[in-house]
C-alpha cells in the first residue's frame, strides 16, 4: 500500500460519470443472482434438494457465474476508482482500504440475517488488489491465471492419492453446513440472527477457503483490473474483433469441459484408489473451468447482445439497478428471508422451485421499476450513499438530485 496521509475530501457535489455497459452487466450480473437466490430459498434449498429440470437450467447459467461477474466488476470498479483519484493527483490506497472495512461492515450486518452474504468477502478478500496493484498487466495476467486454476488442489489430489495425513478426509463445510441448516429450520428471528452471527458466518468461510472460491476471487479481481487498465469497456471499437474471438474460445471451452465434466462423473469413485477424495478433487478443478467458461461466455455474449442496437435498448433496461448494485443487492434478503424462512412464511416447505423462480423474475421486474424511478431523483442508492459517505467520513455528499433534473412526470 502507499504510505501517504489521508488526501482531503474531494468536492462531493457533482453527477457521478458512469459507463452505462457496465452498469447493465452489474444488473445483469444481479438479475441471475436474485433468480439464484430465490431458487435455492436462500440457502435452505440444500436440507431437501429438487433438481428439476428448470432448477439445472438456471443454476447451469447463473449459479456461481453472476457472482463471478460481480466479482470482476468488482476489480474494474477498484481500478475506476482508483484511476480516478490518481488523475486528480490523490493517493486513495488507505482510503480505498478503509472502504472495503466499510463494506466488511455492511457484509457482517447482513450476514446476521442471510448466511451467503457475499459483501463481508468481498470486503476482505478485496484487499488483495491493493498488493497488486502496481504490478504491470503481464504479472497481473499471470496472477489471475495462477489463481483461476486452481493450484492447490493440484497438491490435494497429489496428497490424497499419496494417502497424505489428512487429505482423504471430507472438507469441514460438509458436516458444518448441514448442522447450520437444520438450526435455522428452526429458528426464529433472533435465533437466526444468534445463529449466522458466528457458526453460519464460519460455515461459509470454510466454503470459500475449501471450494477455492477465494483463490477465484482474487483471480477475477485481477481480471477486472486488467480489462480496466486497457479499456476493454470503454474503447468498443478498438476491442470488437479479440471480443468475437473471445465469445467462440469460450463457447467452444464449456462445450468441451461440460462433456469432460459429465464423462469424469461417470467414472467409478475407485478410480484413482479404493476409498479417498483424490477423484474428488479432480472434478473440482474441471467443475470450476468449467464454471469460469460459462461466466465469460456470458459475459460475453451479454456485451455483443448490448452492442447491438435491438437487443442493446433492452438489455439497457438493466442498467439503473446496476447503478445502485449494493442496494439491489441488500433488498434481496429484506424480501427473501421472510418469505422462504420459518421466521416467516416459510415459504421454502411450499412454494417449489417454479413458483419461487416466477416470484424471482416478478420481484426483480419490479427492482428494475424502482431503480428506474430512483436515479432519476437520487444521485446513488441510500446504501451506497451510505458507504459513500462513510468512506470519506462526511455527510457532505449529494443525494436527492435537484428538482429541475427530474425528468416530468410525462416522461
Amino acid at each position: 500500500m502507499q504510505n501517504t496521509t489521508a488526501p482531503p475530501l474531494p468536492p462531493l457535489a457533482h453527477k457521478p460519470h458512469r459507463i452505462e455497459l457496465v452498469d447493465a452487466i452489474r444488473g445483469f450480473a444481479l438479475m441471475g443472482i436474485c433468480l439464484v437466490h430465490f431458487m435455492e430459498y436462500f440457502e435452505l434449498y440444500w436440507i431437501n434438494q429438487d433438481p428439476t429440470t428448470l432448477h439445472n437450467i438456471v443454476f447451469f447459467l447463473f449459479a456461481g457465474k453472476a457472482y463471478a461477474i460481480f466479482a470482476l466488476m468488482f476489480g474494474l470498479s477498484f481500478f475506476i476508482i482508483m484511476d480516478n483519484q490518481a488523475q486528480k493527483g490523490v493517493k486513495f490506497s488507505y482510503r480505498f482500504a478503509w472502504r472495503l472495512v466499510v463494506l466488511l461492515i455492511i457484509g457482517y450486518i447482513h450476514t446476521l440475517l442471510y448466511l451467503g452474504d457475499i459483501l463481508s468477502v468481498l470486503g476482505i478478500i478485496g484487499l488483495s488488489l491493493l498488493f497488486v496493484q502496481k504490478l504491470n498487466n503481464r504479472w497481473l495476467v499471470a496472477a489471475a491465471a495462477l489463481c483461476l486454476l486452481q493450484l492447490p488442489f493440484y497438491y490435494q489430489f497429489y496428497a490424497a492419492l499419496n494417502n497424505f495425513p489428512g487429505a482423504n478426509d471430507a472438507p469441514s463445510h460438509w458436516a458444518v453446513f448441514p448442522e447450520v441448516y437444520g438450526a435455522l429450520t428452526k429458528a426464529n428471528f433472533s435465533e437466526l440472527v444468534a445463529i449466522n452471527s458466528w457458526d453460519g458466518l464460519t460455515a461459509k468461510w470454510l466454503f470459500f477457503v475449501e471450494s477455492g472460491r477465494g483463490i477465484q476471487l482474487v483471480g477475477l479481481f485481477i481480471v477486472g483490473l486488467v480489462l480496466g487498465r486497457i479499456g476493454f469497456f470503454t474503447q468498443i471499437e478498438r476491442f470488437a474483433k479479440a471480443r468475437m474471438i473471445a465469445v467462440w474460445v469460450a463457447v467452444i471451452a464449456t462445450a468441451v469441459l461440460y462433456f469432460a465434466n459429465e464423462h469424469f462423473k461417470q467414472l467409478p469413485a475407485t478410480l484413482f484408489q479404493e476409498k479417498g477424495m483424490a477423484k474428488m478433487y479432480i472434478e473440482q478443478i474441471i467443475g470450476s473451468y468449467l464454471s469460469t467458461a460459462i461466466m465469460a461466455a456470458i459475459l460475453l455474449l451479454f456485451m455483443q447482445c448490448y452492442l447491438w442496437r435491438p437487443t442493446g435498448k433492452v438489455l439497457n433496461l438493466l442498467a439503473p439497478c446496476g447503478r445502485i448494485s449494493l442496494s439491489i443487492y441488500l433488498i434481496q434478503t429484506v424480501v427473501g428471508i421472510p418469505l422462504f424462512y420459518p421466521a416467516g412464511y416459510g415459504g421454502y416447505l411450499t412454494l417449489g422451485q417454479t413458483n419461487s423462480l416466477l416470484i424471482g423474475i416478478v420481484f426483480y421486474g419490479l427492482l428494475i421499476v424502482i431503480a428506474h424511478w430512483w436515479i432519476k431523483r437520487f444521485y446513488y442508492g441510500p446504501v451506497e450513499w451510505l458507504w459513500r459517505s462513510a468512506t470519506y467520513m462526511t455527510t457532505n455528499v449529494p443525494f436527492k438530485k435537484p428538482a429541475r433534473d427530474h425528468a416530468s412526470p410525462s416522461d
